[in-house]
């Protein structure tokens, strides 16, 4: 298991991933001294479909095209976050619509990279 966060001055989120993957687990909501866990429910390819929180309630759920497409999103209980992680390793960028995968943008719409792999191995 490892994990990656996203800071702000009043909050933080934590993703807790599968041991040598990026396959989602869960991600922990911080501000302050309260935290919320939610548990990440992946499609096989390791695309979160489904997010539920401590209690097993979905808080969120995605539809997404083969290529990664965001066909629509959905959130309950009055949850307020946005779930951004993609395709295993890829993070949306909400202002741009690209995913973005460490070293390079992936376009969903068109099912490709916008930038040729910088490390050459493709």
């Amino acid at each position: 298991m490892h994990m990656r966060s996203d800071r702000r001055p009043d909050a933080a989120v934590q993703y807790v991933y599968e041991e040598n993957s990026y396959a989602p687990l869960a991600r922990v909501d911080s501000t302050g001294d309260a935290a919320e866990v939610y548990w990440y429910h992946a499609e096989l390819n390791g695309l979160p479909e489904r997010m539920t929180d401590a209690d097993g309630e979905t808080v969120w759920r995605g539809a997404f095209s083969a290529w990664g497409r965001t066909l629509r999103e959905s959130t309950r209980g009055g949850w307020r976050g946005q779930q951004n992680l993609r395709f295993q390793g890829q993070y949306l960028d909400r202002e741009t619509g690209l995913h973005y995968n460490t070293l390079r943008y992936y376009d969903a719409w068109g099912g490709c990279y916008t930038q040729v792999d910088p490390v050459g191995l493709v």
